[in-house]
This record gives structure tokens, C-alpha cells and sequence, in this order.
């Protein structure tokens, strides 16, 4: 073997559990515990909802469920329509420096083969460490940002991370896991082109990686053959896709790896939508608690954000101000405040049909406005934001957040996970069935059949409907 995915391959090959510190152990869990209840709560979504019809229509097969799913398919299917449960939402964390979402990828792909081989939680545990550490070392290679060149980032990089993480829980040798990783470039995709009018596609991505990597690695196991140089080769994956040609950092791919964890870098997502708009929804709802939001008084609403977001969740300004879709107020900077502001809570149910067409929330939409904020932009392993009202009388209120909770300047406890897991699966399952999937989650080593578990789940979400 040669090249770089050969040498991720090996560390993976030959990772357990007990090469791990206890804060990467914990942290893994408790991001299991999240992506999971965000998988439960957007159960029913319409599009998660389409996407199984889809499958079915398109793909069938037999032999493993998807979460909540009483109708068998494939274990790609399972990994598709899982992935799409995890992301529909924007509920879903994120690895600040390279805004990848990691662990609902991660966990759609490996979730249906752990059900359908009967695998303990350590096994899965130790899959989603690999395929964790390895997706975010992936996003830090490029110092070009993949929004900037129309690339959905969680989705091209996904299926390398994913397909380690199904390789390493397949137990399959290095060589293979390398074969796997090298035809799962082939597959690597996810155009942005949905952000301008908020169609569904986007949503759709997470899916599509994870069903991606389940593909490549069955090939690699029945012999199928991938380019060993797939990273850093001249026709390899980082040249192709980013035609510039900066400075690649390959060395972040193996430096200080199983020593130094990228994956405490990933943040929980307090609210559903775009991370960048955490400390802002934060913001606006400390600023509602100190006043009346009356957008007659009001000349403006401020949002200081770093200018790289400019492109994504600030502009242009009438689709940013007026979102077509949900998903689209998800990354509409001017919505998502003005909805904080005006109705003073954000949980799953938040960008609702009816808040986009609220005329109290749009007319604050109009008064938000979005300027360069310095101190942002010059340290993007933060997550700062600031929000000044400024009133027709000349008064300003401003309140800044400068580290998200879920960032290593501000880590999430365990009961901010445990309190996000909750909320999530209200109403969906039963609270004593909510209360034992955590148990499980929080002791995953110790569990000796994630199958099991998940078919508990499944009778217990039936038995409500």
C-alpha cells in the first residue's frame, strides 16, 4: 500500500477504544445521544417521508430498518434515509473550522450494518471515533472553503469519513478500507445550488454520502480496487475538485493523529438551522428578555458576522428576508433573528410555514442587517456573534456572544446533550422508552446488541402511532 488513505487506513485498521482519552470516548457518546434524537424527531418530516417512498420505488431491498421505519430495505437504503433524518432539520453538529457535519454521516452509514450484524456498542462506538477524527483531519487539508466553490462540504468529504467508519466496523484489513476509501471519490458529490431557492436537495445530502460509503466498501470487499492515491495524487480528489491549486495542508491528515482529536472540535447545535447563526439566535433572545420588540420603535437590527458568511446566510437580501421554504430560513441570517426576536423561543418546531409568512417576523426581517465583524473573521475556530437594536430614538441595545456553548471555549456538559435529546424526542416516543435509549447511549460499551436496541425503539414508536 501507499499514499495517504492507506495510512489513515492503517491507524483505523488497528484503533480501539482503549487508544482513546475518556474525553473522546464521552464526546462520542454524547454525540451518538444528539444525532440520535435529531434522527427521532424529524421522523415524520415530509421529506424524510418522500425520501423512504423514494428508496422503496427506486432501490427496495431487504434486511435492515431505518430508524423508526417499520418496512425493511437495504442497508444503503437504511444509511440514504437515516443520513436524510439526520440533516433535514439543521440539527446537526458541526466541526467549526471546516463547517462538516460530522456525526450524522457517520452514524447513517453505520447504524443499519450494527442493527444487521448484530454488533455491540463498542464496535459502533469505536467506527464513529475513526470515521469522526478522520472526516474533520479531511476538511482541515484545503484552505479554500467548500461553500465558496458551490460545494456542500459534509457531503464530499462525508463519504470518505463514512466510508472509514463502515470499513472499520466491517473489520475489514487497511488494504481494503484503502480500496474503498479510493473508489468512494467517485461518489464524493453535493451541489449547493439548492441555497439560492431553498429547494430540497440539499437536505438530501447527508443521505446520499452515507448510502455512498455503505456502496464503496461492500465493493472493496468483494475485491473491487481503488487508486491509492486518491487525496494527493495528480489526478487526485483535492486537486479535481478545488482547480485553484492553493497550498494543500496533506499533513493534517496525519499529524499528531490518535494523539491530537479534531473531534472535540464538533459542536452541538443548540437550535435548528446553519451554525453560523447559533450566538445570533442566542443574542436576540437575551436582547427580547431586556425589552419589548415593537418593530415600529425599531431603525435597525445589526448582526456583526464574519464576511465569509456573507455569501451564504446574508445575501441576497430579498430571498434572505423572504425564504421560499423552511429549510431556506434556515440559513437566512435576517429571518432567523427577526423569528428569535419576535416569537422569543427556537426549538424543532421553529421555521414553521407560518412564522415565514408572520408579518410581525418580516417586518423585523427588514431592519436586520448584516455587517463585517473583525474579530470573527480573524479566528474562525470561534463562534462569535453580536446583535445591536437601535431604536428611533437613538437608543441601542447590543448583546454579544463570544463562544457558542458546544465550542472548546465553551464546551456543552452533559445535560446540555441530555436536555437537546429530551426536547427532541417529546411527543415522538414514549418518555420511558426516550429515557432508556439514553441509558444505553450514555453506557454504549457496555452494550451488547445495537440492533436490539434499535428494534426496542422501533415497537415502542409503533406501539404510539
Amino acid at each position: 500500500m501507499g499514499g495517504l488513505s492507506a495510512h489513515l487506513a492503517e491507524w483505523a485498521e488497528g484503533f480501539t477504544l482503549d487508544d482513546a482519552p475518556q474525553e473522546v470516548v464521552a464526546d462520542a457518546r454524547l454525540r451518538i445521544l444528539d444525532i440520535m434524537g435529531v434522527m427521532i424527531a424529524s421522523a415524520a418530516h415530509e421529506t424524510v417521508a418522500a425520501a423512504r417512498r423514494a428508496q422503496a420505488e427506486a432501490d427496495g431491498g431487504r434486511g435492515v430498518r431505518p430508524l423508526l421505519d417499520g418496512d425493511e430495505t437495504s442497508i444503503a437504503g437504511a444509511a440514504f434515509i437515516n443520513g436524510v433524518a439526520s440533516a433535514v432539520l439543521e440539527f446537526d453538529d458541526t466541526h467549526i473550522a471546516t463547517n462538516i457535519h460530522p456525526t450524522g454521516v457517520i452514524v447513517a452509514a453505520t447504524l443499519p450494518i450494527a442493527q444487521a450484524r448484530g454488533l455491540t456498542g463498542r464496535q459502533w462506538l469505536e467506527s464513529v471515533i475513526v470515521g469522526s477524527e478522520i472526516l474533520c483531519r479531511l476538511g482541515l487539508v484545503s484552505p479554500v472553503r467548500m461553500h465558496e466553490v458551490g460545494l456542500h462540504p459534509t457531503s464530499v468529504y462525508g463519504v470518505f469519513g463514512a466510508a472509514y467508519a463502515v470499513a472499520k466496523l466491517r473489520q475489514l484489513d487497511a488494504q481494503t478500507m484503502a480500496d474503498a476509501v479510493g473508489t468512494a471519490a467517485s461518489l464524493s458529490a453535493g451541489s449547493i445550488a439548492s441555497f439560492e431557492d431553498g429547494t430540497a436537495t440539499k437536505t438530501l445530502h447527508v443521505g446520499f454520502a452515507a448510502a455512498s460509503a455503505v456502496r464503496a466498501v461492500a465493493l472493496a470487499a468483494e475485491g473491487i480496487s481503488g487508486p491509492a492515491r486518491v487525496f494527493e495524487g495528480k489526478f487526485g480528489w483535492y486537486g479535481s475538485y478545488i482547480q485553484s491549486r492553493p497550498d494543500f495542508r496533506f499533513a493534517a491528515l496525519t499529524d499528531g493523529l490518535g494523539e491530537h482529536w479534531h473531534s472535540l472540535d464538533i459542536a452541538t447545535k443548540l437550535y435548528p438551522c446553519a451554525y453560523t447563526l447559533m450566538p445570533f439566535i442566542t443574542a436576540a433572545l437575551a436582547l427580547r428578555k431586556q425589552c419589548a420588540i415593537d418593530p415600529a420603535e425599531i431603525r435597525e437590527i445589526r448582526c456583526a458576522i464574519m464576511p465569509r458568511s456573507f455569501r451564504t446566510v446574508c445575501e441576497p437580501l430579498e430571498e434572505k428576508r423572504r425564504p421560499l421554504t423552511s429549510w431556506h430560513g434556515r440559513i437566512s441570517l435576517q429571518h432567523t433573528v427577526a423569528e428569535a426576536l419576535a416569537l422569543g423561543r427556537f426549538d424543532k418546531n421553529s421555521y414553521a410555514e407560518e412564522s415565514l409568512r408572520n408579518p410581525l417576523i418580516n417586518a423585523l426581517a427588514d431592519k436586520v442587517v448584516h455587517v463585517a465583524d473583525p474579530i470573527a473573521a480573524g479566528d474562525l475556530s470561534r463562534s462569535r456573534g453580536e446583535v445591536t437594536i437601535v431604536f428611533n430614538d437613538g437608543r441601542e441595545l447590543c448583546h454579544t456572544v463570544e463562544d457558542m456553548i458546544g465550542t472548546a471555549r465553551n464546551p456543552a456538559t452533559e445535560a446540555v446533550y441530555v436536555d437537546k435529546f429530551r426536547a427532541n424526542v417529546d411527543g415522538v416516543i414514549p418518555v420511558g422508552m426516550a429515557e432508556d435509549i439514553m441509558g444505553s447511549i450514555l453506557a454504549l460499551e457496555r452494550l451488547d446488541d445495537v440492533g436490539g436496541m434499535v428494534a426496542r425503539l422501533r415497537r415502542e414508536a409503533a406501539s404510539t402511532r
